[in-house]
């Protein structure tokens, strides 16, 4: 969404953060206007020279032309900013975003008031600058992130993380710490560029901090301290979504809610239902930053796509107007409708009627539904990972079933010390499932009482004569590392509770689809492959992507990463080339395996061909 106004960029300004010598780099979209306008600020630790500045420079450029100068900033120790490198997620992070809003409020260009925004990392530094209370800060727009980073992302429900957080994520920023400047090449980037090298990686410290581990409670974000209005922007299929609906929940201030059909992307480069994102935020940054009675404070609660019936606005969150519930009959694992049931049914303790030796390799073709990013495997036919774990099915559904908000499972009896895995499916009349969410269950219930899950929050549609399923398994690989033995699952007693909705409530809303212009300059190709051996039992999974990406200098990239189970294993190689349009081409190599019992990573650059510095870090998982 274009504005009235040209706009003119100003790269590499330098950010003081009050230690001497040490200044954080930023990229400042400017209006070209004489007057100043409220400014808005994004800090990322993925480099505005390289992947941050190529996904953000249409709406950075997008707010500026409406009157928005808007900021893109390295992390402190990341990039172009100076410093060492913090452990991710570490509370102190929110010294970068506290600096840059302070000064941008203070720039002749900005009338005081500054916003906050971000995808991903860039919306846990939003809530988690908002959390400090810089006085500037007026409103904040987070994307598609989390404030919990051990349960949310690196340990999930308190178990160790896999594919996921170490594997993709670990490998991704772990590149993108070695990487050469791309846009400057001049002594001061030489030096940072050295530091930055030096670094213990974020996959280290993700498997060294092991779950439960206390560094993980000081990394959390305090969301009882935001004071400032939030439009919280979340996606079905993110996976952040629980994390980012449950944030929305404790927020106490002017808020509002919008859910798409979306993986870990921007809405405006969603496959499915894509949405312009200066639109959507724009109404908000003009109601709190720059004091229009323009009724942004006082629209629907929430907006939510429903697969249906399209974009819709509810008054409340979640827009339950009732519950359906399921429970297993006696003696059986087959659902039933709850009698009389408007809510959960009363847990009631059972003689165990069915067992299970968990499997290890189970979760497989649930692909990206729990990565970051849009992946290149949305979850398939879920049957045969059906069978790999405790089943519980319904009969035919006897007309369509739509679910909105978080599904609910309790059990008995509890699973002792260990969560499992809770997935929910649709079955149709060939046996074909489908996914629909997952969760897990504490693994901590109050003495006597059942183990329960919440599952991710969603919105689907189950058609008429289709079954519901839930699945029981101590492991969901590759999204958990796999535990070294199957648990023994029994199963007394399950309610399923589904919050739910008439297809015809909520109210018809129309959401701006993107403008068609041209994306980044990629061209990327990945790949996504279950192998099974079919004597030993064990599984791998292995994820590959050739990249090439024209910014300031060409930047190619092959990467891969196999997990395994039976025997666990997490193996990744990257190889990345930078070249410039005068100047030598460098080339970076990292590689790295976690087992059950450590990490190593080894890390190396070149020059020419021509190998200049190399570093190996290694670590042990916490017990």
């Amino acid at each position: 969404m274009s504005g009235p106004y040209a706009v003119e960029v100003i790269r590499d300004l330098r950010i003081p953060t009050g230690q001497p010598g040490a200044t954080l780099a930023a990229d400042l979209y400017r209006p070209v206007t004489a007057a100043p306008g409220p400014a808005l600020v994004t800090v990322l630790p993925y480099r505005k020279d390289a992947w941050a500045g190529l996904l953000n420079e249409a709406n950075l450029r997008g707010f500026a032309s409406h009157g928005y100068p808007s900021l893109l900033v390295d992390l402190r120790g990341t990039g172009s900013s100076d410093g060492p490198a913090r452990p991710p997620f570490h509370p102190d992070d929110a010294d970068a975003g506290v600096a840059a809003v302070t000064w941008a409020a203070a720039q002749p260009w900005c009338d005081g008031s500054v916003g906050m925004w971000g995808h991903s990392y860039g919306a846990v530094m939003a809530m988690r600058t908002a959390a400090r209370r810089p006085p500037a800060l007026r409103a904040i727009v987070p994307v598609m992130g989390m404030t919990d980073p051990e349960r949310d992302f690196a340990h999930p429900a308190g178990r160790r993380g896999n594919l996921s957080s170490v594997g993709v994520w670990g490998l991704h920023t772990l590149l993108t710490q070695l990487l050469p400047p791309l846009s400057a090449d001049d002594p001061a980037e030489r030096r940072r560029w050295s530091e930055r090298r030096e670094a213990e990686p974020y996959l280290v410290d993700l498997v060294r901090h092991g779950p439960g581990h206390p560094v993980w409670r000081t990394r959390a974000v305090d969301v009882s301290r935001i004071e400032v209005p939030a439009l919280c922007i979340a996606g079905w299929h993110d996976l952040f979504c629980a994390a980012t609906i449950r944030d929305f929940e404790l927020l106490t201030s002017p808020k509002r809610l919008l859910v798409g059909p979306w993986t870990h992307t921007m809405p405006e480069a969603a496959p499915f239902a894509p949405a312009d994102f200066v639109a959507l935020a724009l109404p908000w940054w003009e109601r709190w930053l720059r004091g229009m009675d323009n009724g942004a404070d006082r629209e629907p609660a929430a907006v939510l796509h429903l697969p249906t019936a399209g974009w819709r606005a509810f008054d409340t969150w979640p827009p339950t107007s009732a519950h359906r519930s399921f429970v297993n009959a006696p003696g059986t694992t087959r659902l039933r409708p709850a009698r009389g049931s408007s809510s959960a049914p009363r847990p009631r303790r059972a003689a165990p009627v069915a067992e299970h030796r968990g499997d290890p390799t189970a979760g497989t073709l649930s692909g990206f539904w729990a990565m970051p990013g849009d992946g290149p495997a949305h979850p398939l036919d879920q049957h045969d990972d059906d069978m790999r774990c405790l089943t519980l099915t319904s009969g035919p559904l006897p007309a369509d079933l739509v679910i909105i908000g978080t599904p609910t499972v309790a059990l008995w009896p509890p699973a002792a010390g260990t969560p499992l895995a809770v997935k929910l499916t649709a079955v149709d009349g060939a046996g074909r499932s489908t996914f629909i969410t997952a969760g897990d269950t504490t693994g901590q219930p109050a003495p006597g009482q059942p183990d329960a899950a919440k599952l991710t929050p969603t919105c689907h549609v189950v058609p008429a004569g289709h079954r519901l399923r839930v699945t029981l398994n101590d492991a969901d690989f590759p999204r958990l590392w796999p535990p070294p033995a199957g648990q023994l699952v029994r199963l007394g007693w399950l309610a399923l509770t589904l919050p739910t909705v008439d297809p015809r409530d909520g109210t018809p809303v129309t959401v701006p689809a993107p403008p068609k212009t041209a994306g980044p300059a990629v061209d990327a190709a990945a790949h996504w492959v279950v192998a099974r051996d079919l004597v030993g039992g064990g599984v791998e999974v292995r994820l590959t992507e050739d990249l090439t990406a024209t910014m300031a200098a060409t930047l190619r990239v092959e990467r891969e990463i196999v997990a395994a189970a039976l025997p666990a294993l997490l193996r990744a190689t990257a190889t990345a080339s930078v070249t410039p349009s005068t100047g030598p081409s460098r080339q970076v190599r990292v590689e790295f395996t976690v087992t059950d019992a450590d990490v190593r990573v080894l890390a190396s650059v070149a020059e020419d061909g021509s190998p200049t510095w190399s570093r190996r870090w290694s670590a042990r998982p916490s017990r």
